[in-house]
């Protein structure tokens, strides 16, 4: 299921997008986000988007080889079945972002499904795999590079390149995170929410809490770039040499803002 344009602005806006004919999935505002408690919305999120663990050299060799086969479906499918405390928070998320209460989780064939049984409102992994995607782009959630997915009919040979290239990405992520807090980077969500009002978006502590999480992260961002491009172009006009890269416009592409 390919986004469009349209679909991000219901992002925006907050409307619903229907996910085939399976259910729809819904935009959060702000407000829905506090009322639920934000540390359970960061777990829900977490849940529904998780790729199954890079290998542990602690864990038994027979176990390590035995999760290696799985997919990232089949591995999360394992943990709601076999748990569950993560069943309960899997049923929430779901709860929570397609406001539909009634989950079902199949092993053979490994399908999750939508509502009651006889509706046949199925997830398999594909669609799965583009519910997570849609996930991500609906909640800001960035991915460095390419989605890794690990598919079924993949060999275990492409399981583990697959694998190694998810190493590397997490190294380079845990890098980017240390040289963040290393600058002072550490801003908490509650921090975020306070500073946006003193911006000139409009925001307020009343009307923020109507925005979708997806808007008011698209408002900080851009933001950013609209300050950052006043700073470089007052400094040009002054005479400092700047790459063409300082000076590019804050109007621009939320998801190609670093190739653009």
């Amino acid at each position: 299921m390919n986004l469009t344009d349209g679909d991000i602005v219901k992002f925006q806006k907050g409307t619903p997008i229907f996910f085939y004919d399976i259910c729809a999935i819904f935009p959060a505002k702000m407000g829905e986000i506090a009322d639920e408690g934000y540390e359970k919305f960061q777990q829900y999120l977490s849940i529904l988007t998780a790729e199954k663990p890079l290998p542990d050299p602690k864990q038994d060799k027979e176990f390590q080889e035995f999760i290696a086969s799985l997919t990232d479906f089949q591995y999360i499918l394992m943990i709601v079945l076999t748990d569950g405390k993560a069943s309960q928070v899997f049923r929430d998320a779901f709860r929570f972002f397609t406001h539909e209460s009634e989950i079902t989780f199949l092993p053979d064939p490994a399908q999750i499904i939508i509502g009651p049984l006889d509706q046949n409102h199925i997830i398999d992994e594909g669609k799965f795999y583009e519910f997570q995607s849609i996930l991500r782009r609906m909640y800001f959630i960035e991915v460095e590079g390419e989605e890794i997915i690990i598919y079924d009919d993949d060999d275990l040979m492409t399981k583990r390149i697959k694998m190694q290239m998810r190493q590397n990405r997490e190294k380079l992520r845990r890098a980017k995170a240390k040289k963040s807090r290393q600058e002072g980077n550490d801003l908490k969500f509650s921090d975020l929410i306070g500073s946006m009002p003193f911006r000139e978006c409009g925001l307020n502590m009343e009307n923020i809490w109507n925005i979708t999480y997806y808007a008011f992260f698209d408002q900080l961002k851009r933001s950013g770039w609209h300050e950052q491009f006043e700073i470089n172009n007052r400094a040009a006009l002054a005479g400092a040499k700047l790459k063409k890269s300082q000076l590019k416009h804050w109007m621009r592409s939320i998801t190609n803002s670093d190739k653009s």
